[in-house]
């Protein structure tokens, strides 16, 4: 896969706009994971008792996914070739191709099993687009994760969506965020334009986060060139001044993280997440 850089490389001319995506259930119609789980792993009780855990803050989504990797088929060929049969918008590339056009940059972040990711995208034709994901080797004699997307003091998400929209933040840029999963409520409570769908959707409309409803990435699309259009979006480093001050909005308080649980913990803490 073409992976991200962990320090974001921008380009010098264009659109100041950095697009992050959510692969499973957002690129993907399906999330990957938990089909593999619905097929495969018999034991559905442990498997519901376990996502009920995470959705309900009491589990971590590095744990979650190890667990999940435990109970996988070790049949490699077969994970491999179920994740690559699974349904993917094909309208992404529509996005793909306003952002291109705009000199604006996007980047997949997925805090799944990865694996997947790569050989999905290729079928698009966007092996190219960056990714930030958890990296799962297969094979050998131990299945493995590791997680170089992750946060240097919170161990609790494998990919640390927040910060991949922080880190942009932090060099002057616009963060739109899709998505549509419980995880990506981290990556939803900091970025400035939120489209959202399924449990992200309910979880912005319960915290009175403002967001775009979508279904497909071609209504995105549309909306994304009316606002470079019309301003919704900054064209260009010139206009950005103006638009933050029409749009811009202060930071929200930290949902999740060092700074409300404290450093070193792999589970969700008391207070908000």
């Amino acid at each position: 896969m073409a992976r991200a850089r962990l320090v974001p490389e921008y380009p010098a001319d264009g659109a100041p706009v950095s697009f992050l995506v959510d692969y499973d259930g957002t690129i993907s119609l399906v999330d990957v994971g938990d089909e593999l789980l619905v097929r495969f792993v018999e034991d559905r009780a442990a498997v519901a008792e376990k996502d009920r855990a995470y959705d309900e803050g009491r589990l971590g989504s590095r744990e979650l996914m190890l667990w999940d990797l435990s109970v996988l088929p070790e049949d490699i060929e077969l994970l491999r070739s179920t994740a690559a049969s699974l349904p993917q918008d094909e309208t992404f590339a529509r996005l793909v191709d306003v952002c291109q056009r705009r000199r604006a940059e996007l980047e997949v972040v997925s805090d799944g099993f990865g694996f997947h990711v790569e050989s999905n995208l290729a079928r698009m034709g966007l092996e190219h687009l960056p990714v930030a994901t958890n990296e799962t080797r297969l094979s050998g004699p131990e299945r493995t994760m590791s997680f170089p997307f992750g946060h240097p003091a919170c161990f609790v998400c494998g990919t640390c969506k927040r910060e991949r929209v922080r880190i942009r933040q932090a060099a002057g840029r616009v963060v739109v965020f899709v998505g549509d999963g419980t995880s990506d409520r981290f990556a939803a409570a900091h970025a400035e334009v939120v489209f959202a769908k399924r449990a992200l959707a309910r979880i912005c409309a319960a915290e009175g986060w403002s967001y775009e409803p979508w279904e497909t990435f071609e209504e995105i699309a549309r909306w994304v060139e009316d606002a470079f259009a019309t301003g919704r979006l900054p064209a260009g480093h010139a206009t950005l001044p103006d638009w933050r001050a029409m749009y811009g909005t202060a930071p929200r308080p930290f949902i999740c993280g060092p700074e409300v649980w404290g450093a070193g913990r792999s589970t969700p803490g008391p207070g908000p997440h």
